[in-house]
């Protein structure tokens, strides 16, 4: 995954990773907040020798007390110190002190570093003071039994004090702690749902998906729901814009020349290719080619309801000679008119007709009647409609939506059942993608009243008017 995908997921995921930010914080705060501050009191011990009578006494006496640090710093930590500790505390007998007193001591030095912890800051000092005044009683002990009794000597270097701030919970340390867990668990559950997810959510997943010429981009738009078609009042809108852009792609898709017959179909229902092949099929029209637009969905037909024309009169019917062709084509618009075949009454067998040699015939010859025939057929692998419409037109034009409805072995699937049948495709509809990439044009593109004079003519104008007025009404 390259930086940049890894941005687009972010991206698209921030929402679910920013809630588990919000968690881990909150739990952070939570667990900060029913804590019990916890207060640490320290002591120190230092650990002197005799004083020798020449300087090669001082250096081995001071080798001597460093060497014995490290034992008296584990010595402070026994069952002998803290027990006698917890008895001169007052505590109940088999009380464990270990588990809150620490010892330590630094490298090269001769002090001894005795910590207490507690939730009452009398109570760790008093603790400390205790383990000190233990360890130093047990050492002098050991060491009074030793021949080195006059050479170590252990003396409290500091007593330990009630402290006044306690040292958890840390409320900065524990919301950064809170804050980078959940801004980690956020990254990784959107990179894991990204590898896990198989639907089509972005432009760039679909791009590594295909080779295919991708020959229109349109943007999620709200009010194609009740409005499916490019508003006839504001044809310089993006959609129609885009729609333009399709219209112009497709005629460097016809390398032969001549008549085109296009099914516009997708992978799966509701991707929208039925809208699309509608608005393509007017703009093409309002270009000046002689455009049919065939309705070949004999299960769910679509385009009668969007054009708001008869529809039990169309393809089923003429492909059972019930009604001639030229009856059963209609006319939509009046300057350079969209002619339509609908899709007549829904058959009982729509794969045998369509199918068939009769259907094959009759492309044959809406092509040599018009420019451009824009078949709407049904998805690709619910039926095999469309693939066998492929297989006799020109070429398909595949619709695919990237905000997730469509996964990516869906479409797959319906490219790989083109190539095996034949179909040629002409490249791909990309529908509903993100506002982001939503393709813009030029202030909308509309035109603007135009400007007749400078602003400098203009103004001279202006001037030799109110001049000549003035002339007018000294006489």
């Amino acid at each position: 995954m390259t930086l940049s995908q890894f941005l687009e997921v972010i991206r698209r995921r921030w929402i679910s990773a920013l809630a588990l930010v919000l968690l881990a914080t909150s739990a952070a705060v939570g667990v900060t907040l029913v804590q019990a501050p916890e207060y640490r009191a320290s002591s120190e011990v230092f650990v002197s020798v005799a004083a020798g009578s020449s300087v090669t006494d001082l250096s081995q006496g001071n080798n001597f007390s460093a060497a014995r640090v490290k034992s008296y710093t584990a010595l402070a930590l026994t069952p002998r110190v803290l027990g006698a500790a917890a008895k001169q505390l007052g505590l109940p007998a088999g009380t464990d002190l270990s588990k809150v007193v620490t010892a330590s001591s630094t490298d090269e030095t001769v002090i001894i570093s005795l910590s207490a912890t507690s939730t009452s800051p009398a109570r760790a000092a008093a603790t400390a003071n205790a383990v000190t005044t233990q360890l130093v009683a047990v050492v002098d002990e050991v060491e009074r039994s030793s021949q080195q009794s006059d050479l170590v000597h252990l003396s409290v270097f500091q007593q330990a004090k009630a402290p006044t701030m306690p040292f958890a919970p840390r409320i900065p340390v524990n919301l950064a702690i809170g804050v980078l867990a959940g801004l980690a668990l956020g990254v990784a559950q959107a990179v894991l749902r990204e590898v896990l997810d198989t639907r089509l959510r972005s432009f760039d997943a679909l791009r590594r998906l295909t080779t295919a010429s991708v020959l229109g981009e349109f943007g999620v738009d709200d009010t194609i729901a009740k409005h499916p078609l490019v508003a006839v009042d504001n044809r310089y809108s993006t959609r129609a814009e885009s729609f333009r852009q399709l219209r112009t792609h497709l005629t460097y898709t016809n390398l032969d020349g001549g008549p085109q017959s296009i099914v516009v179909t997708s992978a799966t229902p509701g991707e929208g290719k039925s809208s699309t092949a509608v608005n393509l099929a007017l703009m093409l029209a309002q270009n000046g080619s002689r455009v049919l637009l065939v309705d070949a969905d004999l299960r769910r037909p679509t385009t009668g309801t969007y054009l708001g024309i008869e529809s039990r009169v169309g393809l089923s019917t003429v492909l059972t000679r019930q009604v001639a062709l030229d009856d059963a084509i209609q006319e939509v618009g009046g300057d350079n008119p969209l002619h339509v075949l609908a899709a007549g009454r829904v058959p009982p067998n729509p794969s045998e007709l369509l199918s068939s040699s009769r259907m094959a015939d009759l492309v044959r010859e809406l092509e040599s009647r018009y420019d451009v025939v824009i078949v709407d057929a049904p998805p690709l692998l619910p039926v095999t409609d469309p693939a066998v419409l492929g297989a006799i037109c020109s070429g398909v034009l595949l619709v695919v939506s990237v905000n997730g409805q469509t996964r990516r072995a869906e479409f797959v699937a319906a490219e790989q059942t083109l190539r095996q049948v034949g179909a040629r495709l002409l490249g791909l509809v990309v529908n509903r993608l993100p506002a982001q990439r939503r393709m813009k044009t030029y202030y909308n593109y509309e035109p603007s009243a135009p400007v007749s004079e400078s602003p400098r003519r203009s103004s001279r104008a202006r001037n030799d008017s109110t001049a000549t007025t003035e002339q007018k009404e000294t006489r």
